[in-house]
């Protein structure tokens, strides 16, 4: 099959599964997106999407089922309390881009009807960056199955990793987030030293692009105020935060410096 071959559901067309939704479209994918909503569904049929309100019926006739939500609450709604993962067919792929815990996509896996595929697949990246064609995705599972959706994923990711099993990337990408997080704060503490200073963030940013104090936390400040990115950035990392530690506590590890560091989300 080539990409165009494949049908394709889309769950979660927001912030960055809209952009998602907008390059598939555009690489001339089959594709149906989930909306519940009817202005979301007006939205989306607008732009020329087909559109389907019902999410079971969707999971059933789907060769790929996508998903790009914030949590793992988001998820057991969709798939496991909506019976979603139940309806789909066998032969079929579910790829779940949510940043969790590597037990729920082990959990999905095992209950996952037989023949059903199922990837781990965090993102990192921005909605520019699925814009732009140039997300990285972590991706946990089978080889077979990851190379066959392969075409699917390089609409909007340009660097995508296997990088183990299921659950092996949830695991990699919350350390990724654990370490972001401790980075924010450094360029958030280097943003007001600079300011008091006379530097501005935009500055700062741009010219140690190139140093080796440069960071991706501290690089965002080049188009977006500290403040902003702090404000936005904060409800993902306390989410991600909660669940690296929870993580963590299961497997009897000690976060150390980084879980002390990155615990400014809760506080500050």
């Amino acid at each position: 099959m080539t990409h165009t071959d494949l049908h394709v559901g889309f769950v979660g067309a927001g912030q960055m599964g809209r952009p998602m939704v907008d390059r598939l479209a555009a690489a001339g994918q089959r594709l149906t997106v989930f909306a519940r909503r009817p202005e979301a569904r007006t939205d989306l049929e607008a732009a020329g999407l087909t559109v389907s309100g019902d999410l079971v019926a969707l999971a059933s006739s789907v060769d790929v089922l996508i998903l790009s939500l914030f949590s793992d609450a988001q998820v057991r709604e969709v798939l496991l309390d909506g019976g979603a993962l139940a309806a789909m067919r066998p032969g079929s792929t579910l790829i779940t881009h949510v940043t969790g815990s590597p037990d729920l996509v082990v959990e999905l896996d095992a209950r996952a009807p037989a023949g059903v595929r199922v990837i781990d697949g965090p993102m990192s990246g921005t909605a520019e960056s699925i814009r732009n064609g140039r997300l990285t995705l972590l991706l946990g599972g089978d080889a077979e199955d990851i190379e066959r959706v392969r075409p699917v994923l390089a609409a909007y990711a340009d660097n995508i990793l296997h990088v183990g099993v299921i659950g092996d990337a949830q695991r990699v990408k919350l350390i990724n987030n654990l370490l972001f997080t401790v980075n924010l704060q450094m360029a958030l503490e280097a943003a007001k030293l600079g300011k008091a200073m006379s530097i501005s963030p935009s500055i700062l940013a741009k010219t140690l692009a190139t140093c080796s104090g440069n960071s991706f936390a501290l690089a965002l400040f080049e188009r977006m105020q500290p403040e902003t990115m702090k404000a936005s950035a904060r409800p993902f990392l306390v989410k991600d935060l909660a669940v690296v530690q929870d993580v963590a506590n299961s497997m009897g590890i000690d976060l150390g410096i980084l879980g002390h560091l990155a615990d400014w989300v809760n506080h500050d």
